[in-house]
């Protein structure tokens, strides 16, 4: 299936009229590529009696196909007009329990969203055109309708995604996985010692073993770790593994939720020097080739990265995505944490409601936070990409993130390029 969603992202009320379209998102569901074309002035289409022939030019195809589906939603201030993706946590239950947890799950939780509720949302994320989810958790495969949300979230035209603590991994679950194209991570947080010391003794076998059992079973696969305190120094050697069994390895450095931040498991500013040597490492030419990375922590970003960002915010929280947890709480990104979650999806509101401020404030506080003045001049993208980060360490939204690459690499006097 392929989704293409009209957009009016300048729309403020003054400088681009809501019946204009200025930029075109393509999507294909079945392999997540995303492209989005932006429309310059006189290119601009008529965004409410768009045909499929003239938005076929822009991408270059013809849309007669009953594949594809054109959607175009009212325009929101300060945001795309619907999420590209929604972080959805299905369960709370895991058998782990994980000191950097961002959810904090297990400990005998067992909420499960229920399936009425993904119900409404595959609805919903169909009609308004959302392209993305990221299955989480708690271990999202311990929800006893695990195969049933599944399906509805890809019949509504989405691309999953999901990450496994190698924990419940069984056939029925990778034929699962395999048939439904779902990008799987399979979770380590270091060698052997030390992501035992963080996810329990044994963890870091049955996680290889896991890895194997879904590559065999044509399942899209990678491995995932998200940069600790603890595991800096094991960075070479997660590369070198993932090497060896033949997959890649996305790195990502934690955020400000759950237990990450009562267990001082993430990084903080006296870490900068470990986390930049770990960055130089990571953008080296040899080591590329094996790794994903937040766009944040490249050294050379992809150009196509600026077509989608909303007016230069890396950061997707209430203008990209947003965040719907095991309880149903809606929020912007579950890394601002409680004060920003409230009220409860199809209690209070629609995934429309939300999004455009009917229910609540918070997205619109959100859209409103502004990058810190020394960002203004920077020529990365990133524009210290993480609001949460900013908030957690000074109180504030005015200094930089501590793992801000640039405000890094000045400080010790390296150099990006």
């Amino acid at each position: 299936m392929k989704i293409i969603r009209l957009e009016n992202t300048g729309f403020d009320f003054t400088s681009l009229r809501e019946e204009e379209v200025d930029k075109l998102v393509e999507f294909d569901s079945d392999s997540g590529v995303l492209k989005v074309h932006t429309l310059q002035s006189p290119q601009r289409i008529p965004f409410g009696s768009a045909q499929p022939d003239l938005i076929g030019q822009f991408v270059g195809q013809k849309l007669s196909d009953k594949a594809v589906r054109i959607v175009h939603n009212s325009p929101v201030l300060n945001a795309y007009s619907a999420p590209f993706k929604i972080y959805l946590d299905i369960t709370l239950a895991c058998s782990l329990q994980c000191p950097f947890c961002l959810s904090e799950a297990g400990r005998g939780l067992k909420t499960f969203l229920p399936v009425a509720t993904i119900e409404k949302l595959a609805a919903e994320i169909q009609k308004l055109g959302v392209m993305y989810i990221k299955i989480g958790g708690g271990d999202p495969f311990l929800h006893p309708d695990f195969e049933i949300i599944v399906n509805l979230l890809r019949s509504a035209g989405c691309f999953l995604t999901i990450s496994t603590n190698s924990a419940v991994v069984t056939p029925q679950t990778v034929d699962l996985l395999a048939n439904a194209k779902i990008r799987t991570s399979v979770s380590i947080e270091g060698m052997e010692v030390v992501n035992d010391s963080l996810r329990g003794s044994g963890h870091f076998q049955k996680a290889l073993i896991a890895l194997e059992t879904l590559k065999e079973g044509g399942v899209n696969v990678l491995l995932r770790t998200t940069l600790l305190r603890q595991n800096l120094d094991n960075v070479p050697e997660l590369v070198e593994l993932a090497r060896s069994r033949g997959v890649k390895i996305k790195f990502s450095y934690c955020r400000p939720a759950g237990g990450a931040v009562h267990n001082q498991t993430m990084l903080s500013p006296q870490d900068s020097p470990r986390y930049l040597k770990v960055l130089g490492y990571l953008n080296s030419p040899k080591v590329l080739p094996y790794v994903l990375m937040d766009e944040g922590m490249m050294f050379n970003q992809p150009a196509e990265v600026l077509q989608k960002l909303l007016r230069g915010r890396m950061c997707g929280a209430a203008n990209r995505s947003m965040h719907i947890d095991a309880n149903g709480k809606v929020s912007p990104c579950v890394f601002f944490g409680p004060t920003f979650s409230f009220g409860k999806i199809y209690q209070d509101g629609t995934i429309r409601d939300f999004w455009q401020g009917k229910v609540g404030n918070k997205f619109q506080t959100v859209r409103a936070i502004r990058q810190p003045r020394e960002c203004d001049n920077c020529s990365r993208l990133c524009k210290n990409e993480c609001p949460a980060n900013r908030f957690y360490f000074w109180g504030n939204y005015d200094q930089q993130d501590p793992n801000c690459l640039y405000e890094a690499t000045r400080k010790s006097g390296s150099s990006t390029t």
